[in-house]
């Protein structure tokens, strides 16, 4: 399934398109990350610092959850509370 949500205050830098094309980025490095997992573990979330942006990868199950940030934000406290959701609403994590 296929959701987002903006702030409404928030200009979004990205285009329709380019949001979709991050998407598929973000899908293809879960895809390739899955070659890793028998010998390192599954990944559990990602992290992407560029100069204007951070860019978060939380994986749940099959699904990605994917979040843009100020590069200054607290990345860890936001995966925590993401995982904590996620484990509250009763779905395996």
């Amino acid at each position: 399934m296929k959701a987002y949500h903006r702030k409404k205050e928030m200009i979004p830098r990205l285009n329709l398109q380019e949001t979709k094309l991050v998407q598929r980025q973000a899908l293809l490095k879960a895809k390739m990350n899955h070659v890793f997992d028998k010998k390192l573990g599954k990944t559990s979330w990602s992290i992407e610092l560029r100069d204007d942006v951070k860019w978060i990868t939380v994986y749940h199950n099959k699904d990605l959850i994917l979040l843009s940030t100020e590069i200054l934000s607290d990345h860890d406290m936001i995966v925590e509370k993401i995982i904590s959701r996620l484990q509250t609403s009763h779905q395996p994590y």
